[in-house]
């Protein structure tokens, strides 16, 4: 068979030119590190890197969160250890005022002393994460919680509770609404904790429940209910606000009065004999669920209030009982948001390992996939080299076999 010259000189070049091109891939191979420079090359492990790539970046962003998620709360729980000690100072100072032999003047500095306790506490439900945010407002992050009123403070936030994305399957809560620490606090089984006053002579029994018609007019106030001297009538104080909200009623057992959403039952202890209400006897009426900043503005009011007679001064005493009471309650609410931001932390803990894990084991999958194997790829290159050179001088020999070569 001949072979034209066209012919050697067309399959010497296009043999020459596809050597250099392997060679030239091999050098950018080994520029870059990596075995796979375009899907091309492999497509099946391209797919399997690209896939592994998007989980790995996955990942370092569940990171990302994880590590925001750790900032959030360390400063909440940094915030409730603050609210701890001071719940811890206020409950130190309750005890102190029940000193017997202190005078009225004493018992004010007290409530002074209380009143910054209870400044203190409103400043910490304020408390932002150090970019402006408000802990504990729920969704609405750009309002202050709470504000100062008469009667404590009042909660400007919604009910929502942030979340954010630590891993795949899992969201870790960033902070409790307000009213899940601060408030929210059981201090009875009812809607309503109702308590006699020690001073009582009588022993009839008080309940309050709610109207439902008059629902809407709750005002969360805590209300006194006082007898006259006689025993047979009685008033209803809102003690939160001083208001009476029901003027002297003539008694009768079992009957019901309702005020500001609030249905109010007396009725005679049985018998025989029948125990009815003693001259002077009071009841106090608290919501069932109560919040710390009521309580301590109650207990400050208390002290505020002269106790010179021996039945101020079991007001007094009941007073502070109760609002011990309230603030070991309060406490008890911190101390369980405290331990649940920990439990949180501890979690994210454990998420970081395991994602330190995930993003070894992905890298090393992307190694195997796409890095180039340097010892293989040097031979090849050499390889390539060599079988181009040889390409390259048998070509020159080749081209010079023609008749005219041969006649000059």
């Amino acid at each position: 068979m001949r072979i034209s010259t066209s012919t050697i000189y067309e399959t010497g070049g296009s043999r020459i030119s596809d050597l250099q091109v392997g060679l030239n891939k091999t050098q950018q191979q080994i520029a870059a590190g990596r075995r796979i420079l375009t899907p091309a090359d492999d497509p099946i492990d391209s797919a399997r890197a690209l896939v592994i790539s998007q989980s790995d970046s996955l990942n370092t962003q569940f990171a990302t969160n994880r590590q925001a998620a750790k900032n959030n709360l360390s400063v909440s729980e940094s915030v409730l250890g603050n609210v701890t000690d001071t719940l811890h100072n206020i409950k130190a100072l309750i005890v102190q005022a029940g000193n017997g032999t202190y005078s009225d003047t004493e018992r004010g500095f007290i409530a002074q002393e209380l009143q910054g306790n209870l400044d203190q506490l409103l400043g910490l439900a304020n408390s932002t994460d150090g970019t402006g945010n408000y802990l504990f407002s729920g969704f609405s992050t750009t309002v202050a919680p709470y504000t100062k009123v008469a009667g404590g403070a009042a909660y400007n936030g919604d009910q929502g509770q942030r979340f954010l994305q630590a891993d795949t399957s899992r969201q870790i809560p960033l902070s409790s609404p307000g009213t899940a620490i601060f408030e929210n606090i059981r201090t009875s089984a009812g809607q309503f904790n109702v308590q006699s006053n020690p001073s009582n002579v009588g022993q009839a029994l008080a309940t309050a429940a709610i109207n439902v018609p008059t629902s809407g007019s709750l005002t969360g106030n805590n209300y006194e209910v006082a007898f006259d001297n006689l025993g047979t009538s009685f008033t209803v104080t809102n003690k939160t606000t001083g208001a009476v909200v029901v003027p002297l009623t003539p008694y009768v057992s079992g009957s019901t009065v309702t005020f500001d959403g609030i249905d109010l039952q007396v009725t005679n202890a049985g018998g025989p004999p029948v125990v009815a209400p003693g001259p002077g006897d009071k009841f106090s009426v608290q919501p069932g669920n109560q919040n710390i900043f009521e309580t301590v503005t109650d207990i400050i009011n208390a002290l505020n209030t002269p106790a010179n007679t021996a039945a101020a001064k079991k007001d007094l005493t009941a007073a502070l009982t109760q609002g011990n009471n309230n603030v070991d309650k309060s406490l008890n609410n911190v101390l369980t948001a405290r331990a649940q931001l920990g439990t949180s932390l501890k979690e994210l803990d454990d998420l970081d390992t395991e994602g330190d894990a995930k993003g070894v084991a992905y890298k090393q999958d992307l190694s195997a996939l796409l890095d180039l194997d340097y010892a293989k790829a040097i031979t090849e290159l050499n390889q390539q080299q060599t079988t181009l050179q040889a390409a390259q001088q048998s070509f020159v020999k080749t081209s010079e076999l023609s008749l005219f070569s041969y006649i000059r």
